[in-house]
């Protein structure tokens, strides 16, 4: 009889730190180089949320002054390290939004800019930005997939 040995990385080890580490850094910064413009310049934050077409003028508001918030907090306490899973759960939902939304306006046929990194970046929303939230996305939950099937330290296997 073969019996197969499946190799599962644990969560205290050093593998699973340096790559959970990694991600979160690439994570918050994402996050941080998206909220501190959209903090600085609201009104062209706000402009953004509009020409997206998704909210009315009311939650576009919200939105504006609620998000960037969000993800100034999210990008420091993934930095931080601080409540680190529920963090990233966070992020990971956000990321799927925002490519839920790019996506909805690039095959809209919306010609609109991103508005994910301020006013200095005019760049369409095209396979670029796209690829990027998608990979976001992506390494997100390939990081929640490795929690998932990650053991602690100290779990016995039968």
């Amino acid at each position: 009889m073969v019996s197969r040995q499946f190799t599962t990385v644990e969560r205290n080890s050093s593998r699973w730190f340096v790559f959970d580490a990694l991600l979160s850094w690439v994570f918050g910064i994402a996050m941080l180089l998206a909220a501190v413009p959209h903090l600085e310049n609201s009104y062209y934050f706000l402009g953004s949320v509009y020409t997206y077409r998704l909210v009315e003028p009311g939650i576009g508001q919200m939105v504006a002054i609620v998000l960037p918030l969000m993800q100034l907090v999210v990008a420091v306490l993934l930095i931080g390290r601080v409540f680190i899973d529920a963090v990233n759960l966070i992020a990971m939902v956000l990321f799927g939004v925002f490519a839920f939304v790019q996506s909805y306006a690039y095959f809209g046929g919306l010609d609109i800019s991103c508005g994910c990194w301020g006013p200095g970046s005019d760049s369409p929303i095209g396979w670029f930005s796209l690829s990027l939230v998608y990979g976001l996305l992506v390494l997100s939950l390939v990081r929640s997939a490795m929690f998932v099937f990650s053991r602690p330290i100290g779990c016995v296997q039968r």
